[in-house]
């Protein structure tokens, strides 16, 4: 009796064992015959493909194995309602398919359609409870947008339809998300400035400095901030600046950077802050289009207008730790062994400085003064977190020669 009960025990754990690792089926894309096939499919059956970009070293593409794609809610669901596809995006037809749809971190999960265009996507880990919820919208989404897409055209689409339109029309034809946004906008009542959805909106379009829809919120700020809050109305303008700045930055708008320091900061942020979010505006712009004679007199103008002698060298700190971690520029290298320079001659006992201009030197492979820095800055260390981060420096610096 022994053995026999032995024995099923053993036949338990090995049922169980099998319920344990059950897991949302996928289809293991690896050539175009086999991509070829699986659209197909989706074609023919009117379905969406939920699709799997993975890598073997990503941790959290073997956490969505294990935890995620066991959920039994996220089997059931998604092996009804989608064709789900898995892709190596190290080999070599998944390289092509990251390329293709500007896969560049993982794991990234996409909902595309039959005719193999994104629908909706997610970069990163999700629990299984949201994806189920991204895969409901997005079904959801999918069946409503023929029906909004032909009410468009008709011209019935009822106003209170028009915002699910556009978000739908964001993710999978941006496009025509501005057309119709134009659309639904430019009839704007006062009623419609006090709809917070309606704010939210024109948070995403219609936000350009010269639009109806900013003058009139600006102008009505106090009114806009007892109907929504000082937030909502910080939210929105932040979303103005964020917009036109890279408008800006994309068409070497000059003049468009300048009306956001003047006209867009001082109406969300505090007075104090302000020449530092005026600095950081321009500076950007300027590092961006890669004008670096203005990103330097910008720099200089900043530090010698509105800092004290005491707070140059933490400034000069940060602002060279900047450009060594984001630009490989060797005038900007020089720039930064000036700026350092000037912050060891306001104070000569910070440790942080001499090891950076160390660093620095040993960018410009002057190896001597680098090290002589290095030993200098070790000296000056006080903790034996500093003097790590010291090593690390001398190490890197060793590297380099």
């Amino acid at each position: 009796m022994k053995v026999q009960f032995s024995i099923f025990l053993l036949l338990i754990g090995s049922w169980l064992s099998a319920n344990e690792i059950e897991s949302l089926k996928f289809t293991e894309v690896t050539n175009q015959k086999q991509w070829d096939e699986v659209l197909k499919e989706a074609s023919a059956n009117g379905q969406l493909l939920f699709i799997d970009a993975y890598t073997d070293w990503c941790g959290y593409c073997h956490k969505l194995d294990k935890e995620v794609y066991t959920d039994k809610d996220v089997i059931g669901y998604f092996e009804e309602y989608f064709i789900n596809v898995k892709f190596d995006a190290e080999s070599d037809f998944g390289m092509q398919l990251a390329d293709f749809y500007g896969i560049d971190s993982y794991p990234t999960l996409l909902f595309l359609t039959p005719e193999a265009k994104i629908f909706d996507r997610i970069e990163g880990f999700v629990p299984a409870k949201t994806l189920q919820a991204y895969g409901e919208q997005t079904l959801n989404d999918w069946a409503v947008l023929p029906v909004l897409e032909e009410s468009y055209a008709n011209g019935t689409l009822e106003r209170e339809s028009y915002l699910e339109f556009i978000g739908i029309l964001e993710r999978t034809n941006p496009e025509k998300a501005e057309m119709v946004a134009t659309a639904y906008a430019i009839n704007f009542t006062e009623d419609d400035y006090l709809d917070v959805e309606n704010i939210w909106f024109l948070t995403r379009f219609e936000n350009g400095l010269d639009s109806q829809h900013y003058k009139y919120i600006t102008a009505n700020k106090q009114k806009m901030i007892k109907t929504h809050g000082q937030s909502e109305f910080n939210d929105y303008l932040s979303g103005v600046y964020n917009d036109n700045l890279m408008l800006a930055i994309k068409y070497g708008d000059k003049n468009l950077m300048s009306r956001l320091t003047q006209e867009v900061l001082p109406q969300f942020v505090p007075e104090d802050e302000l020449p530092m979010a005026q600095y950081i505006t321009e500076s950007i712009y300027y590092l961006q289009r890669e004008e670096l004679d203005n990103y330097k007199l910008t720099v200089n103008s900043f530090m010698n207008n509105h800092l004290s002698t005491d707070e140059k060298p933490d400034f000069i700190i940060s602002t060279t730790v900047e450009i060594i971690e984001n630009y490989d520029f060797e005038e900007l290298i020089s720039f930064s062994e000036t700026l350092l320079s000037q912050a060891i001659d306001i104070n000569e006992k910070r440790f942080e400085t001499h090891a950076l201009f160390g660093y620095i030197k040993g960018l410009q492979a002057n190896y001597k003064q680098a090290n002589e820095s290095l030993d200098k800055a070790k000296a000056l260390a006080l903790t034996e977190e500093q003097k790590a981060f010291v090593d690390n420096l001398k190490e890197a610096v060793k590297m380099m020669q």
